[in-house]
């Protein structure tokens, strides 16, 4: 059995200075430990989950390229991601049983949140993603690799919808036949972001595509930090980010709340947000991005949904669930995020624009 004290010294620090390796944090994707040191100075290890991301060279690649580049970019004095190197040079190690660990410098004096509690919370958490969009607007998206292909391809999903539809391996599509014509009716204006980039209407950019409050970091005074957990950063859609960060951060309840009476938009946070984001970014992003981006929340908030629901179907061999209906339960409180954000989207466009034309 591999013991996480003897990867340590794989990353070069000496096994006798090390007071406890520990579990830390919410993960659910890598196992992660906090490495204490006798004098100070921690890290964090994690075991990285190569079920999920299958190339795990490829997946380091990306994340060296862009950390290198925030360093380059940001301003000075600002705490961020340092990775260590193995004694081969390499940001991983593989051990003798084929895991894969990777270490970072842990930095001290920061929290995490699981939720956004506040519009200032959620000011400040609009402010880090905005800013790593903007340290990363002269970095080109196709030097990194698709570790994770076609992640948020709304015509990829569709086709993952339709064809666990026809197989129907499960038996459960007799029981969901309004959710399935409901995602039919929604599907063609889904399409909207990605043929306008197809069409070169809008840029592609790196995206970090897990836009969730737990990967920013905060201080003791709750001032974003720096974002953190960058494995899915890839080429994508500012749309991607922002539309994600809204349907987790702005939603008034948790993604499988089975009371959907509780499950709406909370414009003050959706307020609060766009105003730190688009306070980094609004000199950067072109006009067709920026009368799109309150159309993001819904697009985002459609493919998890949709994933959701195609995993239901496939039997729940993807998500992690804890009854037989928790696919089901997370679909439908995301249709009705969805239809809570169409209702209110003449509003929410009022008020992104309302904040450009301040910022401008």
């Amino acid at each position: 059995m591999i013991i996480p004290e003897d990867i340590c010294t794989e990353f070069g620090l000496d096994k006798q200075k090390i007071v406890s390796v520990q579990s830390f944090g919410s993960g659910h994707i890598h196992d992660t430990f906090r490495v204490k040191m006798h004098e100070g100075g921690d890290y964090i290890l994690q075991k990285i989950n190569n079920k999920i991301f299958p190339d795990i060279s490829l997946m380091q690649l990306n994340i060296e390229k862009v950390i290198r580049h925030l360093k380059k970019s940001n301003r000075a004095g600002e705490r961020e991601l340092e990775m260590l190197s193995s004694g081969d040079g390499r940001s991983y190690f593989r051990d003798e049983d084929g895991l894969y660990w990777r270490m970072f410098v842990f930095i001290p004096g920061t929290k995490t949140y699981d939720r956004i509690s506040s519009p200032e919370i959620a000011f400040e958490a609009g402010s880090a993603f905005g800013n790593f969009q903007q340290l990363l607007h002269d970095f080109d998206p196709v030097s990194l690799a698709e570790t994770l292909p076609r992640f948020h391809d709304i015509y990829y999903r569709l086709e993952l919808f339709e064809e666990a539809v026809r197989n129907d391996s499960e038996k459960r599509v007799s029981e969901i036949s309004g959710e399935i014509n409901f995602v039919r009716s929604k599907s063609e204006k889904m399409h909207r972001i990605l043929d306008m980039g197809q069409k070169g209407e809008i840029p592609l950019r790196v995206t970090h595509n897990d836009t969730k409050i737990n990967n920013v970091l905060f201080d003791e005074y709750d001032k974003a930090v720096c974002v953190i957990d960058l494995d899915t950063v890839m080429p994508g859609y500012i749309h991607y980010d922002f539309g994600d960060a809204i349907r987790t951060g702005a939603a008034s309840a948790d993604e499988d709340e089975k009371d959907i009476s509780k499950m709406f938009i909370d414009l003050k946070l959706f307020e609060a947000y766009t105003q730190g984001f688009l306070g980094e970014v609004h000199n950067t992003l072109c006009q067709a991005e920026k009368e799109t981006l309150a159309f993001a929340p819904q697009l985002m908030t459609f493919i998890i949904g949709l994933r959701f629901l195609t995993d239901y179907i496939n039997g729940d061999v993807y998500f992690k669930t804890k009854t037989r209906d928790h696919n089901l339960v997370r679909w439908k409180a995301q249709k009705k995020l969805l239809l809570s954000m169409e209702e209110h989207e003449e509003e929410m466009f009022a008020i992104l624009m309302d904040i450009e034309r301040n910022l401008a």
